[in-house]
């Protein structure tokens, strides 16, 4: 399979390709357009996300709601003007971004041309593409959910990461009600707190983390034969695409612990082959080993700052401040829904290429003859 995504942050619209999708599937827009305005909540985002209103128009690839096997291609249209005149060169680089590796790459001097790709708005087509995604999923009985795990210095112990797997209705319907995605409501305040008191007050942003499960996750997807494709080493190379990651863990975190402790032992209940616990996060030699797939992806402070940090005029070579463009404060609960779409990619992708991508029902139907 293949994905790509098109589209500048103030273009007409931005475009997610999905090739080799199988015929047959059926696509709901408003499961799409939910997970689009997911993408859009979270305290602490900017004024964009009040401005815009996302929907996602199928424009090719689909009939009478069925996917034909051609690439599906979503498109959702941009509202929100640019903030800045583009017309009037900018030449300041802002810290963090990717104004001053771009310039120094394509040698561009208007550092517009390159604020149109570095923004986050492409991430607006990745969350279409992975709504599809786990629209696919759905039909193998697998589920993928993503809650905030941290904001600042404020975090869930990892003691409740277990009462989550236990009922993810649940817990999807209290992170839904949570202003900062969190599921749990005492942490959720405290989150709440952190930005009113480190963001807001001090012009500033914060980062954080979000744990991502995908459940119903069968033994063996994936292949250790080619060390690049493995599962692990896409979720590293698929979420770290997501604007500010700088950090995926699988599995268990602390790993100052001994191997006797940190490997999950076998055991055999109802006919099936289990773990007594899941610190390897579902993937084992590059595969699948049939427990819930934990990923945890780090998110930096984002580089936009109300109160600019110093910076150099490339034409100038003068030393004044990098520019202030409308931003968010904070990312990390939108993002959410930016986890779960690319882990259900990369599933996806691995059911396609070790199924077949004809009919969906035949793909299906090779599946569960495998896994009966």
């Amino acid at each position: 399979m293949e994905f790509k995504i098109a589209g500048d942050s103030h273009g007409p619209s931005m475009l997610g390709i999905i090739e080799g999708i199988p015929a047959g599937l059926s696509i709901d827009k408003e499961a799409i357009n939910t997970d689009l305005r997911r993408r859009q909540k979270g305290y602490g985002r900017g004024e964009r996300m009040r401005i815009e209103s996302d929907e996602v128009e199928i424009i090719s690839g689909i009939w009478n709601g069925l996917t034909t096997g051609a690439p599906l291609v979503l498109m959702v249209a941009n509202k929100a003007a640019n903030p800045v005149d583009v017309r009037k060169e900018r030449n300041v680089p802002r810290p963090g971004h990717g104004d001053y590796s771009a310039w120094a790459k394509y040698g561009l001097m208007d550092l517009n041309a390159y604020t149109e790709r570095n923004s986050a708005r492409w991430t607006v087509a990745l969350a279409a593409i992975g709504s599809v995604a786990k629209q696919f999923l759905s039909v193998f009985d697998m589920r993928v959910m993503g809650f905030v795990a941290s904001i600042g210095k404020v975090h869930v112990d990892d003691a409740l990461f277990d009462e989550v797997q236990k009922d993810f209705d649940t817990y999807i319907e209290k992170r839904d009600n949570s202003p900062v995605a969190c599921p749990f409501e005492d942490i959720s305040e405290k989150m709440i707190q952190e930005i009113e008191n480190v963001a807001f007050k001090n012009a500033t942003t914060l980062g954080g983390s979000i744990k991502t499960f995908a459940t119903g996750v069968k033994p063996g997807l994936g292949s250790y034969s080619d060390v690049f494709n493995k599962i692990d080493s896409k979720i590293g190379r698929y979420f770290m695409s997501i604007p500010s990651v700088k950090g995926v863990h699988i599995g268990h975190e602390d790993v100052s612990c001994t191997g006797y402790e940190y490997q999950d032992p076998f055991t055999y209940e109802d006919g099936k082959i289990k773990r007594q616990k899941n610190f390897a996060g579902g993937i084992e030699g590059g595969m699948t080993n049939g427990e819930n797939i934990i990923v945890t992806a780090y998110f930096k402070p984002i580089s936009t700052l109300a109160n600019p940090l110093d910076s150099v005029d490339l034409k100038t070579k003068a030393q004044c401040k990098a520019p202030y463009i409308r931003s968010d404060s904070v990312i990390v609960p939108a993002a959410t829904v930016l986890t779960e779409s690319v882990l259900a990619i990369i599933l996806m992708e691995e059911i396609v290429e070790g199924f077949g991508n004809d009919n969906v029902e035949l793909v299906k139907q090779r599946y569960f003859e495998k896994y009966h």
